[in-house]
């Protein structure tokens, strides 16, 4: 007697199969903006050291405060869009959000405006 089984692909073949995508959590955006800022304010206070360490004349190589400078720049560089590209989904999503409800605030004032223009025409 035959024993029919359903056969399935293997569970790790399913699952990249599908399209995975990363899940963020929800990000609260003033607190990220003001770590941003914070960030950035750092780094060029890091910057500044530097030239006053080159001033002072603590680097042995004069290139070597200009490669520790690039580097400090890669770096603010790199977390700031870091940073930027997860806010810009909400970004957009609020742009979109608040767009609609300009457009729906403009069309409701046109028709009251208009149907109070007919008011004022009938009477």
């Amino acid at each position: 007697m035959a024993i029919h089984k359903p056969t399935r692909s293997p569970r790790r073949a399913q699952l990249h199969s599908r399209k995975r995508r990363r899940l963020m959590k929800p990000v609260e955006r003033l607190p990220v903006y003001e770590i941003l800022y914070t960030l950035n304010r750092d780094f060029e206070q890091v910057l500044a050291d530097f030239a006053r360490l080159e001033e002072l004349g603590a680097f042995r190589q004069r290139d070597l405060a200009n490669v520790f400078r690039v580097l400090v720049q890669e770096i603010r560089a790199w977390a700031s869009k870091e940073l930027i590209d997860a806010l810009k989904p909400l970004e957009q999503a609020d742009w979109i959000h608040f767009s609609r409800l300009h457009d729906n605030t403009i069309n409701k004032a046109k028709r009251y405006l208009a149907k109070k223009r007919r008011k004022s025409e009938d009477v």
